[in-house]
C-alpha cells in the first residue's frame, strides 16, 4: 500500500530494482515461471485505485492468478487472503481484489520462491519495458518482505516498506479493477489500452461495515490489528495481529469449549463472553448529542397598530461534543497497562496503536505532558486526560492551531546514532530505513542505508543519524502533521482542505463538499471515531494512519 508522501505527488529516487536479499538458491530448483503465448503490445499500466466500495467478494482475476501461482509452485493456497471484511482500513482485499500469498521469508525454499515471482513479475521485459508481467495480470503493486514495488511509479523500483505488517509471512498483491476481472492480455490475449474506474456501486456486501457500538467489531479470517491481537492472547496463539487459518481454528476451539456458536468469526457473541469472562475489556462508545432547535413560533398579526413587543431571540442549547477520550477519563494508565483505553489513548498521541503501554508509548506520554506544562511523569491521569481532549474537540470553526503531537521520532531529536550505536533508537531507525534486520545493532548494512536516505533527502551523506535525519523521516512519514492543530468542516476552504482531499483520494478542489464530507465520514467509521464530518487532531491521525499502511 502506498507511502503516504505519495499522496502528495512526491518522488522518492529509486532504491532497488529487485527486493534486498534475493535468494541465492541454485536456480534448478525452482520452478520456472509459468508461460503462454502473449501478444507483443502490452497492457497499459493502471494508475493507483483505491478502495471506494465495500464488496468482500473475490473478483475472479484475482481467483485464477491466485490459482495459478500456488498451482504452478505447489506452495500456498488460493482458498484464502483475498477478502475481508470492511473494517480493516483502506484495502483493496475489502473490494476483492488483493491476496496475500502466504510464502515465508524465513522459510528457505518459500523465500526462493517469493524473490523469484516478485522479480518476474516487476523486472523489465525484452523490449525494456519495466513490469511488464504484473501488467499483463493488472497488479497495481507488490509488497512483501519490508520492500514495495508499484506498476505506476516503476521508477522508484523495490522502495522500502514501513507499514505496521512487515509483510515477511506473505507477499500482498493489489490489482485493478481491469486485472481484478481478468481484462488483461495474460488472460484474454489482447493489450489492455484503457483503463476502466470499476463499478460505481458495490452489490449489496457479505460483510457489511460494522458501525461503532458497544461491542467489538465483527473480524473474519484475514482481518489484522490490535483487536486481532486482542484474542489471539484470549485463544492461545501466538499474537501477531494477523487472522489467519491457525487464528480461526483456534477460534473455532476456543468457541466450542465455551458455550459460543462456533463460527470461527470475532463476531459479537465472541467477543461478549470475552467480555463477560473478563479475559478482555468492555467497550463503549460515547457519541456526541445533537443540538436542539426550538420550534419556531407564529404570532397573530394585532389588528390596531401597536408597537411590536422587544423579544429577545432564543437559542439553541448547544451540547459539547463528546470526546472519544471522555469513556477513559476516569483511567489511570501507566507502564505495563493494556487494552483498549491504551489504544485510544496511542491514537490521540500518534503513535502505533497496538494496546500495550510500553517504552515508547511512555515516551510519548512524557513529550505530551512537557509541551503542556504538566508533570512529565509518563503516567496518564485526570490532568493528561483533560490536555488530550482539550485538543481533540470537534469545533464547528475552521482555525489552526499549534498542536504538535509526539510521533515515534520525537524522543529522539536530540539523539545522534553511529557505526556502533546500540539500543532501542537503532530498532527505530532499522524500521523506519526498511530492509535491515531489526536487531538494534547499528552496522555497515545500517550506516549505507542511512547514507541512501540522506542522499534521496539532500542531506550531507555522513551515515550519521542526527536531528535532520529524524526530521525528515518524521516529514516522511507523518506528511498531516502540520494539520493537526486543523479544524476544517463542511463549507472550509483553502490548502489544508486540498490536502485532506489528496489524501482522502476525492477531487482535490479545495473546497469541503458533500464528496469530502462523506468520505471523512467513512474515514471515521473506519477509526471507530464519531462519524461527525468535522476533522480535528484525531482524525487527523486516523487519515495519517491509514496512508502510512498503503
Amino acid at each position: 500500500m502506498s507511502r503516504a508522501v505519495r499522496a502528495f505527488g512526491v518522488l522518492a529516487i529509486p532504491v532497488l530494482t529487485v527486493p534486498v536479499g534475493m535468494a541465492t538458491a541454485d536456480a534448478a530448483t525452482l520452478p520456472k515461471p509459468p508461460t503462454k503465448t502473449l501478444p507483443s503490445g502490452l497492457d497499459v499500466a493502471s494508475p493507483y485505485q483505491a478502495q471506494r466500495l465495500c464488496d468482500p467478494n473475490a473478483k475472479p482475476g484475482v481467483v485464477a492468478f491466485a490459482k495459478l501461482m500456488s498451482s504452478h509452485y505447489k506452495v500456498g493456497s488460493a482458498d484464502w487472503g483475498i477478502t475481508r471484511n470492511c473494517n480493516s482500513g483502506l484495502t483493496e482485499h475489502s473490494e476483492g481484489r488483493a491476496w496475500d500469498w502466504m510464502l515465508s521469508a524465513n522459510k528457505p525454499n518459500e523465500k526462493a520462491i517469493a524473490d523469484s515471482v516478485t522479480q518476474w513479475l516487476s523486472a523489465p521485459d525484452a523490449q525494456g519495458r519495466p513490469g511488464a508481467m504484473a501488467r499483463r495480470f493488472g497488479i497495481m503493486y507488490i509488497i512483501w518482505n519490508h520492500k514495495m514495488w508499484r506498476a505506476y511509479d516503476p521508477a522508484r523500483g523495490w522502495a522500502p516498506y514501513t507499514g505496521a505488517v512487515p509483510h515477511t509471512d506473505h507477499i500482498h498483491f493489489s490489482f485493478s479493477w481491469d486485472g481484478a476481472y481478468s481484462r488483461t492480455s495474460w488472460w484474454t490475449g489482447k493489450p489492455l489500452t484503457t483503463v476502466s474506474p470499476g463499478p460505481a456501486s458495490a452489490p449489496k456486501p457479505t460483510t457489511p461495515p460494522q458501525t461503532p457500538s458497544a461491542v467489538y467489531s465483527l473480524l473474519i479470517q484475514g482481518a489484522t490489528g490490535p483487536d486481532v491481537v486482542l484474542a489471539q492472547k484470549v485463544i492461545g496463539v501466538t499474537p501477531d495481529g494477523i487472522f489467519g487459518p491457525k487464528t480461526a481454528a483456534a477460534l473455532r476451539t476456543w468457541q466450542g469449549s465455551h458455550g459460543v456458536k462456533v463460527t470461527g468469526q470475532l463476531d459479537p457473541a465472541t467477543w461478549a463472553k470475552m467480555v463477560a469472562l473478563k479475559l478482555i475489556p468492555p467497550r463503549s462508545t460515547s457519541t456526541p448529542a445533537k443540538p436542539t432547535t426550538p420550534p419556531p413560533t407564529t404570532t397573530k398579526p394585532p389588528t390596531t397598530p401597536a408597537k411590536p413587543p422587544v423579544t429577545t431571540p432564543t437559542k439553541p442549547p448547544v451540547t459539547a461534543p463528546v470526546s472519544p477520550l471522555a469513556a477513559y477519563a476516569k483511567l489511570t494508565l501507566k507502564r505495563g497497562s493494556s487494552g483498549s483505553a491504551v489504544v485510544a489513548l496511542q491514537k490521540a498521541l500518534g503513535i502505533t496503536a497496538d494496546g500495550a503501554f510500553g517504552p515508547k508509548t511512555e515516551a510519548a506520554v512524557k513529550a505530551f505532558q512537557a509541551r503542556h506544562n504538566l508533570p512529565a511523569t509518563g503516567i496518564v491521569g485526570a490532568s493528561t486526560w483533560a490536555a488530550l481532549m482539550s485538543g481533540t474537540g470537534t469545533s464547528t470553526g475552521a482555525s489552526r492551531g499549534t498542536t504538535r503531537v509526539a510521533t515515534p521520532y520525537t524522543a529522539l531529536m536530540s539523539t545522534v546514532l553511529r557505526n556502533g550505536s546500540r539500543g532501542a533508537g537503532v530498532k527505530t531507525l532499522q524500521r523506519a530505513l526498511g530492509g535491515l534486520s531489526v536487531d538494534g545493532a547499528f552496522g555497515p548494512r545500517t550506516a549505507s542505508a542511512v547514507k541512501a536516505f540522506q542522499k534521496s533527502h539532500h542531506l550531507a551523506q555522513t551515515g550519521v543519524v542526527d536531528s535532520k535525519v529524524w526530521q525528515a523521516l518524521e516529514n516522511r512519514d507523518y506528511p498531516l502533521r502540520a494539520y493537526y492543530g486543523t479544524v476544517l468542516k463542511p463549507g472550509s476552504r483553502g490548502a489544508a482542505v486540498t490536502a485532506l482531499q489528496k489524501a482522502l483520494r476525492v477531487k482535490a478542489d479545495g473546497v469541503f463538499g458533500s464528496a469530502t464530507v462523506t468520505a471523512v465520514k467513512a474515514l471515521q467509521g473506519r477509526a471507530k471515531l464519531a462519524r461527525t464530518g468535522v476533522v480535528a487532531t484525531l482524525t487527523w491521525q486516523a487519515l495519517e494512519a491509514e496512508l502510512r499502511r498503503r
